[in-house]
């Protein structure tokens, strides 16, 4: 019994049953006759072996990916002009253990599992294949996201072509050059050879989270594991790879405990921009690699997002659609108008020259809210239409971009579309569910919802996932006001200053400050904080703050503006 890493075609004839019930004959003489016509030559031209038969289906090895995928989408297109006869084709990437010559395991069931998913004349392949492909991958295939497969323990990421498909945009961005990271395989340094299991399930587990954002173009496990073993130059790797960071780590197993580090690094700069090491007991061993796992990526994706951050601030010259995307989440974070349209008129540009850059309209929505909700816009309606609109082209041009969903909620939210800004933030966390903004998003839905414990927890959980998130005074806002609509003014009172202290001058905060103040009789301190707020947003009132913050209940929004009115803020 062997095991060894392989690619997996399942195909299986749509309708094959109602077909020979209709004429057994003809249909059997048509499969015959594509299996020696089509189905057999492709399998032979790319490489394949035919591990069976099984009447109308069948199940193919190929030693290459690509090979694999080449071969379903040449059968398809030659069998696309036979309505009489049509396939369904799935791939998968994956360990198969092999007993004679046929093939067992997870790896071939997943892909008959992706097979039944394939519409009639299509494909489904798993996330491993369009990984270990990247941009060589037909951009007719399209990214569903996450799916949860029949008998299969974890959700797996399914693509599907279908031959009239247009190119997907999630898979053709011109100019959207994000950056690499490559995650090594984990080292080993147990005495005990058998605890690889250990160190290469993190690794592995860690590039499958990755490849959640979409910030980041993740370099396959069956690419990186090749170094596996090897020693190797940071710099040399990353050149090899087309990456900007690469994440090493090792794995030391000593009785029931287990220290797991991780480390990293430019490998343009060689700086080592993070590292930490995590020691456990080991109770359950995959309960503590899916703790590390998390612990770790939690880590990393924002310390790769603000080194970015800090890179294409240093550029200002010829900057790429990706630096400029960066630029303008940056200046969004400053919460300044200059800034504010700083950010919209680099977005603009990338949209003139690009107009399916699904992020580019997705920051533009971002930055009408902001101006909407700082007063710089004073047509509060018409900003949020036009922030839902930008949100809505996003999702229509990446409809897998789990940040555009999260801003799409945002824009419901302040629409008053409670129920369709929920739906898409749990789109959101389901496409992603380490995205920082679709848990603090979360937190202003709730807050303004009155659901202040789940407020709370969307924003604790949105601040450890990304603690230095531009975004960051958002959703405390959206955490404070659910504090202070349940009459926890202190609390709010607490989390607008802390607030403050980091971000001074937001808007929602210092409206929340003066409230809170004056609801805990600090009137003092109310009018005081009044003050700030209208140097900061002169013509300031009480009616166009219920314009601009959506508190969803009547009598919250009663508590909300007699809290206003006590600090002195005009009616």
């Amino acid at each position: 019994m062997t095991r060894r890493l392989t690619a997996i075609l399942a195909a299986d004839v749509v309708g094959f049953s109602a077909m020979m019930g209709r004429d057994e004959a003809g249909t059997l003489a048509r499969l015959i006759d594509m299996r020696k016509t089509v189905f057999d030559p492709e399998v032979a031209r790319t490489g394949g072996r035919i591990v069976k038969l099984m009447g109308d289906g069948a199940l193919v090895e190929f030693s290459s990916v690509a090979n694999a995928v080449s071969c379903a989408i040449a059968v398809q297109e030659r069998l696309a002009s036979d309505p009489t006869l049509k396939l369904r084709i799935g791939i998968n990437l994956g360990d198969v253990i092999l007993q004679g010559s046929d093939l067992y395991g997870d790896g071939v069931n997943i892909a008959a599992r992706l097979e039944a998913l394939a519409e009639p004349g299509g494909i489904c392949v798993s996330g491993p294949v369009a990984d270990s492909l990247g941009s060589r991958l037909d951009p007719r295939f399209a990214d569903t996201g996450l799916q949860q497969l029949k008998n299969i323990e974890k959700p797996v990421r399914v693509l599907r072509w279908l031959p009239d498909m247009e190119p997907a945009a999630a898979l053709a961005e011109p100019g959207f050059d994000r950056p690499g990271i490559a995650v090594l395989a984990f080292d080993n340094m147990s005495a005990d050879p058998e605890q690889e299991y250990f160190s290469d399930g993190i690794a592995e587990d860690i590039i499958t989270a990755l490849s959640h954002f979409r910030e980041f173009k993740v370099i396959a496990r069956n690419t990186t594991f090749t170094y596996k073993g090897k020693a190797v130059r940071v710099d040399q790797v990353c050149r090899d790879l087309g990456v900007r960071y690469l994440l090493e780590g090792s794995v030391r197993k000593a009785g029931n405990k287990v220290r797991v580090t991780g480390q990293l690094i430019d490998g343009e700069t060689g700086a080592h921009l993070w590292a930490d090491r995590y020691d456990r007991s080991i109770d359950d061993i995959f309960a503590v690699q899916d703790e590390i796992t998390q612990a770790i990526v939690e880590a990393v994706a924002p310390e790769t997002m603000n080194a970015e951050f800090k890179r294409a601030r240093s550029r200002p010259e010829s900057l790429s659609s990706w630096d400029k995307v960066l630029r303008a989440r940056w200046h969004l974070g400053k919460f300044l108008q200059p800034d504010n349209e700083e950010a919209r008129a680099l977005l603009s540009q990338i949209v003139a020259s690009d107009p399916n850059m699904s992020e580019a309209h997705a920051g533009i929505a971002l930055c009408d809210l902001m101006a909407m909700l700082h007063v710089w816009r004073t047509d509060t309606g018409a900003a949020i239409q036009s922030a839902k609109a930008s949100a809505e082209k996003a999702v229509e041009q990446d409809d897998n971009n789990a940040n555009a969903h999260a801003i799409l909620g945002m824009a419901c939210n302040f629409a008053r579309d409670f129920e369709e800004g929920e739906t898409h933030l749990m789109r959101a966390i389901r496409l992603n569910p380490n995205l920082a903004v679709g848990y603090g998003n979360c937190a202003a839905l709730y807050g303004v919802s009155g659901q202040y414990p789940e407020a709370k927890a969307a924003y604790e959980r949105a601040a450890a996932l990304s603690p230095r998130d531009p975004l960051k005074p958002f959703w405390r806002g959206g955490f404070g006001i659910g504090a202070y609509v349940a009459a926890d003014y202190e609390t709010c009172l607490n989390n607008a200053q802390a607030g403050l202290r980091e971000t001074p001058g937001y808007a929602s905060l210092m409206r929340q400050e003066a409230a809170a103040l004056a609801m805990l009789g600090r009137q003092e301190e109310a009018h005081a904080s009044v003050g700030r707020l209208l140097d900061k947003m002169p013509g300031l009132t009480v009616t166009r703050v219920r314009a601009i913050v959506p508190v969803r209940h009547e009598d919250d929004w009663e508590r909300w503006l007699e809290g206003l009115c006590r600090a002195g803020l005009p009616e």
